[in-house]
């Protein structure tokens, strides 16, 4: 049985719908004003609301706004005079469902209940089905996120397989962003983003031939031109799986320089993405301190050297210095 919150000032009018709402089965409360109708709804929210809109205190258009703020899914119908149609109005652009002209007719008003609560129950059963729609496809989105990222992670030990100089390259890369993170007091969100950034900037390289990843000798111009599309490979991989704009953007833009002379988009200076200016320095850094098929790993001391000769032309000199404090 449902029940109806009715809300009228004039005690004769409030028994007459009370009195026909209880013979059509429905469970009635009763309020004289809009204050003391919030004040049962608080304590008895119920599903359907019938209030006049001509009351002492605040009136039925105030009522009608609170209702829909505070419980969206409750139905209203209002009952006024003929004259109140700019009150009527308010209250229909403010939630109400339907109005009556007073004097009702009793007839008219019992099918409006009904239909009323009809319709209320079909949106509340749509709402749950929805909700549970929407739990179920954030379960099976999860499962699915799971699976790609282990893939990812087996993508990853791939490339690091076809070429053994840059073994662990993307793992410590991410020890690095996280070191530098703390020291420049990134919150947790950010800092979770660099890393996942971090461990998967390279990804793209799982496009490049295996005579270019492991030349030995110089590129050729045209064998250039196709590692500088790693970072554009990488962030179409990833992009139907990570939602994250800056996650992506910094794998995009970690080859970025400062002074715009990097790629694939030539950005410069604050253009270039937060995290990727930020995951371009410990990049840099592991990249030179480790051995490649084309050069000998850099002494630590000889790579810090590069970083503070490269502040502001390859690097953000907002970030150098607090990475080579965080390395002591």
């Amino acid at each position: 049985m449902a029940t109806v919150t009715l809300v009228d000032d004039e005690p004769s009018a409030l028994d007459v719908l009370e009195s026909a709402a209880r013979s059509w089965r429905f469970e009635c409360q009763s309020a004289q004003s809009a204050e003391q109708a919030l004040e049962l709804l608080e304590k008895h929210p119920t599903p359907l609301v019938v209030t006049d809109l001509r009351m002492p205190g605040r009136g039925g258009v105030w009522l009608v706004r609170e209702i829909q703020k505070r419980w969206p899914d409750i139905a209203i119908i209002v009952l006024t005079a003929g004259h109140d149609a700019d009150a009527v109005a308010q209250c229909l652009d403010a939630g109400a469902h339907q109005y009556f002209l007073k004097p009702i007719k009793l007839d008219e008003f019992r099918h409006a209940l009904e239909a009323t609560l009809r319709a209320h129950r079909r949106d509340r059963e749509h709402t749950c089905h929805r909700a549970k729609l929407e739990r179920a496809l954030s379960r099976q989105s999860r499962k699915l996120r799971v699976t790609f990222f282990a893939a990812i992670d087996s993508l990853v030990r791939t490339l690091e397989a076809r070429d053994r100089n840059t073994s662990g390259h993307s793992m410590r890369v991410r020890s690095y962003v996280l070191r530098l993170a703390d020291a420049l007091g990134l919150d947790r969100r950010l800092r979770r983003q660099l890393g996942l950034a971090a461990k998967l900037h390279d990804i793209g390289k799982v496009g490049l031939p295996e005579n270019v990843l492991n030349k030995t000798g110089a590129l050729t111009p045209q064998e250039l031109i196709v590692v500088r599309e790693h970072p554009v490979i990488g962030e179409r991989i990833l992009a139907p799986i990570i939602r994250s704009r800056r996650v992506l953007s910094a794998i995009r833009g970690h080859h970025e320089r400062f002074d715009g002379q990097g790629y694939p988009d030539g950005l410069r200076g604050e253009a270039i993405p937060l995290l990727a200016r930020i995951l371009t320095v410990a990049d840099c850094f592991d990249a030179m301190t480790s051995v490649r098929a084309y050069r000998d790993a850099l002494s630590w001391s000889d790579a810090k050297e590069v970083l503070r000769q490269g502040t502001g032309t390859q690097f953000d000199p907002a970030f150098v210095k607090p990475f080579l404090a965080a390395l002591a």
